[in-house]
């Protein structure tokens, strides 16, 4: 027969067995839960809890984390005729105890791990009929304290205990985040009945051998123990057969077959298939995601199907050259042998209470990120190894995927309890996740090497393991054994080597935090680091969003609400100092201009760095942005906030990450090293930056022979401009028309340029001091175009500029039944134009960010959820605001 699997969905409760500190009516009484589900919103649901996101509730939500629960319903484990009945549990949060009417049947202590037990009578027969099963959760806290006084403390940013504990580190706060400790059921519940044998683990890993699509089907089986035996007193044979059916690169249907056979000592086998004419998975932009069916069946030898799994797959190559050159070492991506022009952004956490987040909750954050021309996420090690669904759904889009192991911004214990459960997951989620295609790395650990060095664990840890071990022989290990196809990485970030600073710019991957914890954003431009997995700039949420999170009266930046919803060590001030040198200082009161310059200057901040970035190619070869989403309201570095609202970042990002770039820059922008920088970032504290040696270094290829030096200052002695462009995947044909203009409109000078890119790479074309050099930088910019792209430089501050209001027309246009078309007319200089529907319905959106216009120049913005009712509205400011309004608050 074969294997049947009953979910255990409904007809749960949940009830608090121990703690202190919970509201009346919450002990002893048996509230109906939703599983998979955490407790937090079962409490919420029938109004024991206040929503711990909303105001200040997060500090009377606490005493949730320290209690013990106990979920429970009723469940036939009657076999119906087959040999075995497992309960199967795809992930448990986080400490537990398993019981069939008051009889334990497993234990558990890590979130990020399958478990299966054997739900069969413990005293040798076989269960049947109706039992009470039980899923008794001990506070996270408890266990955390006693793995802590076995290892010791473990130095790291934050006084909460998640490195003792095999739990979403998240739920413990962040710099970003809510502290809300959860426990429940996570992922599904369900009971399993099986006969024979089931199939225990399918690996599946793919590549691509001369236009060859090979499948090594890794397959392992469970026997029952208790099938028939043949004539010779032995079990019988088992066999397996995987099915591959797509279409080849010619279009044509094909399915391939292959299967092995099993005797009675083998419990695993490899099962190749190989597709000829395949067609290959490429990242997005790189080409279509081809995937196949797969198919998975153990049958016996008489072809009955004991158990069948079923799912896609997609055939490429892959690999990551960290191979020495002439600067240090790269990091470069590789799929289907073209190096890939990454251009990312980090994933978090989308809920703090993990289990909302279902598959349209992902499928709409990540196809915002595809459109945004994101093609790789990186899953962060604070949080979870994600669902199944997400990695789907990065193999729909295109989207690499850079998967950390859970690991992130402390020492780690590496005796006992927590050795063996780090063994059990990093085994359970390698094998699970080696079927995607979008995964191509796997990471050890986020900062903790770079933190031991920079911030001196050692001396606090003296000769106690810390992760290190993990990190250099037991991951790698594992990753080696279970899915050799993949690449791994010790760290993010990680230089190649232990005798080189973890962060190293000319090795491997860097996180650049210095710009915003201590310096401005033109110092992003100080080095070119060979490949940037995290950079930053904060922002508060969209205005709706916070609006509906804060219940302060009036909004101020320094409200109590507002300051609660910033978690960084001291974010206010980070966010007032970084305004300061380009827009001055904004009055608290001020919230509307305060939100405006804000969002502006987290756009131009992470401008700055990409557009220098990605205009060194080959010497830099991708940049993942910190980060895309956010699991709160909060003001923190997202583009997107927890609403799903788009940030004027994400409208940023969609230029900056598309396959041309244009930029202007500084002429003779730095390429060479700098230090390696202080280390507080998402997930770290304020701290003294170590120093590290400025080395001087050559460029790559002819990447040094495209920067045009030379060009005398102009009269204010500040420096002479360039046009950059980048073009990802082919050659660039191209005129860029530039101009020096007035902040009244007027057009002082113009040039135009061809740009020419045989191939992919980059171009710098050098300007003319007519429009290259300014003569009153109060008073002038630049403006490139090419194409429909658009480039501005400002040579002064913003707040030293002599902007005139700005004037402009707008006209609004109904658009089917979900909106309205807006089309402004500048009748001067408009700079940066930013519209916010939100602010006149929440479910108003709109599909640009900042806009800079010249005179007589019209911009379309497509508007949703509003109608022709809101029009007079959304003329006002500050729903329509403008960089003069803001600075003139």
């Amino acid at each position: 027969m074969t294997l049947e699997r009953e979910e255990l969905r409904d007809d749960w409760t949940v009830s608090m067995v121990g703690g202190t500190g919970a509201p009346d009516g919450v002990a002893g009484r048996a509230i109906p839960a939703t599983v998979p589900g955490q407790v937090h919103t079962d409490l919420e649901r029938e109004g024991l809890l206040a929503d711990p996101t909303f105001d200040r509730n997060e500090d009377a939500a606490k005493w949730v984390g320290r209690a013990d629960w106990s979920y429970q319903r009723t469940v036939d484990v009657d076999p119906r005729g087959f040999e075995r009945v497992d309960l199967v549990c795809d992930g448990l949060d986080t400490v537990a105890e398993l019981s069939l009417d008051g009889v334990v049947v497993g234990t558990t202590r890590n979130m990020h791990r399958r478990y299966r037990f054997d739900a069969r009578d413990q005293t040798g027969g076989v269960g049947r009929g109706s039992k009470t099963l039980e899923l008794l959760f001990e506070s996270p806290y408890r266990e955390a304290g006693r793995v802590a006084a076995k290892a010791g403390s473990m130095p790291g940013p934050y006084d909460e205990p998640f490195p003792y504990i095999r739990k979403m580190a998240s739920n413990f706060g962040w710099d970003w985040g809510l502290t809300a400790v959860t426990s429940g059921p996570w992922r599904p519940v369900a009971i399993e009945r099986w006969s024979t044998a089931r199939l225990r683990d399918v690996r599946p890993l793919v590549d691509v051998e001369a236009g060859e699509g090979v499948l090594d089907a890794h397959l392992t089986v469970e026997r029952s123990g208790m099938n028939d035996l043949d004539q010779d007193g032995e079990d019988d044979d088992l066999v397996l057969v995987v099915t591959v059916s797509g279409h080849t690169a010619e279009g044509t249907a094909t399915r391939q077959r292959s299967r092995a056979q099993l005797t009675p000592k083998d419990d695993e086998t490899v099962v190749t298939v190989r597709v000829p004419d395949v067609q290959r998975w490429w990242p997005r932009g790189y080409g279509e995601q081809a995937r196949y069916d797969v198919v998975v069946e153990l049958q016996t030898v008489d072809g009955e199907v004991l158990d069948r799994e079923a799912f896609r797959t997609g055939f490429r190559s892959t690999r990551v050259d960290t191979t020495s050159d002439a600067v240090g070492k790269p990091f470069t991506i590789h799929v289907n042998g073209t190096p890939i022009d990454v251009r990312g952004v980090n994933w978090i956490p989308d809920d703090v209470i993990v289990s909302r987040v279902d598959r349209a909750r992902v499928q709409s954050r990540l196809a915002a990120a595809a459109d945004l021309n994101v093609n790789l996420v990186r899953v962060w090690g604070g949080g979870v190894y994600e669902s199944n669904d997400f990695y789907d759904v990065c193999d729909e889009l295109g989207l690499l995927v850079w998967q950390d192991f859970p690991f992130a911004c402390s020492a780690y214990p590496e005796g006992e309890p927590i050795r063996s459960e780090v063994i059990a997951e990093a085994r359970d989620n390698v094998a699970r996740l080696s079927r995607h295609p979008s995964l191509v790395l796997w990471n050890g650990n986020n900062e903790n090497i770079w933190l031991h060095d920079a911030d001196g664990w050692g001396e606090e840890l003296g000769d106690r393991g810390w992760g290190l071990d993990y990190y250099l022989d037991l991951l790698p290990t594992i990753v080696d054994a279970v899915d050799p196809s993949r690449f791994y990485t010790v760290a993010s970030p990680w230089s190649g080597d232990e005798a080189l600073a973890a962060n190293d710019v000319d090795h491997e991957t860097h996180h650049s935090w210095d710009v915003w914890n201590r310096l401005s954003d033109e110092h992003y431009r100080s080095s070119v680091p060979r490949f940037v997995s995290e950079f930053g700039w904060q922002a508060p949420p969209a205005w709706r969003t916070l609006r509906d999170a804060v219940a302060d009266e009036p909004l101020r930046v320094d409200s109590p609400g507002v300051v609660h919803h910033q978690k960084a060590a001291d974010g206010m001030g980070k966010l007032a100092r970084g305004l300061e040198p380009r827009f001055g200082a904004v009055d608290p009161a001020a919230f509307d201009a305060w939100l405006y310059l804000t969002q502006l200057q987290q756009t131009r901040a992470i401008a700055t760095g990409v557009e220098h970035w990605r205009t060194h190619w080959p010497r830099n070869t991708g940049v993942i942005v910190w980060q895309l989403n956010d699991l709160w309201p909060v003001s923190s570095w997202s583009a997107i906030d927890s609403a799903g609202r788009l940030k004027p970042l994400a409208h940023e990002l969609r230029r900056l990450y598309d396959d041309v770039l244009l930029t202007i820059r500084p002429v003779g922008t730095p390429a060479a090293s700098a230090p390696a920088g202080g280390t507080d970032g998402p997930g770290g504290a304020d701290r003294p930056a170590p120093t590290a040696p400025v080395a001087e270094t050559a460029e790559l290829g002819d990447l040094a022979d495209t920067l045009s030096l030379g060009v005398s200052p102009g009269a204010f002695g500040h420096s002479p401009i360039e046009v950059a462009v980048r073009s990802t995947r082919t050659g660039h044909d191209s005129v860029v028309r530039v101009r020096r203009i007035t902040l009244a409109g007027t057009v002082l000078a113009e040039v135009t340029l061809p740009v020419h890119l045989s191939a992919a790479g980059v171009a710098v074309v050098a300007l003319p001091e007519s429009v290259g050099v300014v003569d009153d930088p109060t008073n002038e910019l630049i403006v490139a175009d090419m194409d429909w792209r658009r480039a501005v430089w400002t040579p002064a501050p913003d707040k030293d500029m002599r902007w005139e209001p700005a004037r402009y027309r707008t006209s609004f246009t109904p658009v089917g039944d979900d909106g309205l078309q807006l089309v402004v007319e500048a009748e001067g200089l408009v700079r940066d134009l930013l519209v916010q529907p939100d602010r006149v319905a929440p479910t108003g959106t709109v599909d640009r960010g900042f806009m800079t216009l010249l005179p007589g120049e019209t911009v379309s913005f497509r508007l949703r959820g509003v109608t022709e009712a809101d029009v007079p509205a959304l003329r006002q400011a500050p729903v329509i605001s403008t960089l003069d309004e803001a600075l003139d608050h």
